[in-house]
Formats: structure tokens, C-alpha cells, sequence
């Protein structure tokens, strides 16, 4: 049986920016493509924005983590 080291405390919080992050990538590029082209990209912008705001608010709550867990090891 393979032995599994310790998870982080805050790995699935750096799943959830990697999940965020992706999508937020993807909606910077069609919000890109809609300026050019002269389609309407304020729907898209401000899920821009949503996904922006998701990362910085997990970023923020990640650190406390870290920091919680950092104190309680001495």
C-alpha cells in the first residue's frame, strides 16, 4: 500500500483559485474578443469581475489559514 503524506489545510482552497482562476482566464478572453469584434462584453465583464473578486476573497481566506496553522505549530 502506498503511504500518503500529510494534505495541506489549504489545498482544496488552492483547487477552488485554480477552478476560479481558469474560468477567469477564459471570461478575460471572450470579453477580449467581444471589444474587438463590437459585441456586447458588459455581461461578460462583470463575470470578469465576479471571478476576480471569488480570487481575491479565497486568496484572502488562504492566507488566514495558513497563518492559523502556522501559530498552532509553534
Amino acid at each position: 500500500m502506498a503511504l500518503r503524506s500529510p494534505r495541506r489545510p489549504s489545498a482544496p482552497i488552492e483547487e477552488a483559485i485554480g477552478f476560479v482562476g481558469f474560468f477567469g482566464i477564459a471570461f478575460l478572453l471572450v470579453t477580449v474578443f467581444c471589444e474587438f469584434t463590437g459585441r456586447p462584453a458588459l455581461g461578460w465583464a462583470l463575470t470578469l469581475l465576479a471571478c476576480v473578486l471569488a480570487v481575491v476573497v479565497l486568496d484572502v481566506w488562504r492566507v488566514r489559514v495558513l497563518r492559523r496553522t502556522a501559530s498552532a505549530d509553534g
